[in-house]
């Protein structure tokens, strides 16, 4: 069964998407058309979360259809789309679902990964299941300073949000659900994900180099996953997926560095001052 080379675990709103949009310039790299491809985290999901993978599969197909969605440097949007619409039926979320995603005809030959930051903070089962079943693959981490991504990640909750959100009761419910359902937990995940995968397996690059040193950053990472070096990246210093803007009450903003808090202690403990500060 095919396998991904390597896999993005995260951190959320740590660049992920433009990590995306840039490896996928790179000729000798093969992603698929759908950025996220959540297998391991839905192994074990109800019935109902997983139709929504599967509605959410076949939006992103109608987009590349209807040219809403960029074809990427290679390969027709239609033909994308009807990749994705093969995926969809009762292998949806199987073994041999995700190993067939990785045979696909244009990923033969080249350097073949995926992108999910919710990898990051998997469950015991399904990162059993996933050390049995990618024994080989490498994985890239892009730590972001702990404060500032889970502030970002509430804004992005509550942007997407759809009704008006003001009052004390709105901002603690937001809370709240990243307190529950945080993607950066980094002084439990990453020491799970060094167990497993050790240094020749495991890149943990700092968030700043996105921002100031982007071609480094993609230099390291075409490195580790044995891609060829590529100098044509496009659009390397523009923002991908900007969060909405949102006025954040300065109280929560205090409760958020508190949230943050021991992970920042974990950081600084386990990489140093240095490596902290570069994460901002």
């Amino acid at each position: 069964m095919a396998s991904p080379d390597f896999i993005c675990i995260g951190a959320q709103k740590a660049g992920t998407t433009w990590l995306y949009e840039m490896l996928a310039q790179n000729p000798s790299v093969w992603l698929p058309p759908l950025k996220e491809v959540h297998f391991f985290d839905y192994l074990d999901a109800a019935p109902a979360r997983r139709a929504r993978r599967a509605r959410h599969i076949a939006k992103i197909a109608g987009k590349l259809e209807s040219g809403k969605i960029e074809k990427g440097s290679d390969g027709d949007g239609a033909a994308k789309a009807a990749f994705l619409r093969s995926l969809l039926g009762d292998h949806l979320l199987t073994p041999e679902w995700y190993g067939s995603i990785f045979d696909h005809p244009d990923a033969r030959g080249r350097v073949t990964g995926e992108i999910t930051p919710a990898y990051l903070e998997l469950a015991d089962d399904p990162m059993r299941t996933l050390a049995g079943m990618l024994p080989k693959t490498k994985f890239v981490l892009v730590v972001r300073e702990p404060k500032a991504r889970t502030l970002s990640q509430i804004k992005m909750a509550v942007a997407r949000s759809k009704g008006e959100v003001g009052g004390e009761k709105d901002w603690t419910y937001f809370l709240d659900k990243i307190t529950l359902n945080s993607r950066g937990k980094y002084e439990t995940s990453i020491p799970r994900w060094q167990q497993l995968a050790g240094p020749d397996r495991l890149l943990i690059l700092p968030f700043s180099l996105v921002r100031d040193d982007p071609a480094g950053l993609l230099g390291q990472i075409e490195d580790f996953i044995g891609a060829s070096r590529f100098d044509g990246y496009k659009a390397m210093t523009e923002q991908v997926h900007k969060t909405k803007e949102v006025t954040v009450p300065d109280w929560v903003v205090a409760e958020v560095e508190k949230i943050a808090a021991p992970q920042k202690d974990y950081l600084i403990e386990a990489f140093g001052e240095e490596f902290y500060q570069k994460t901002r």
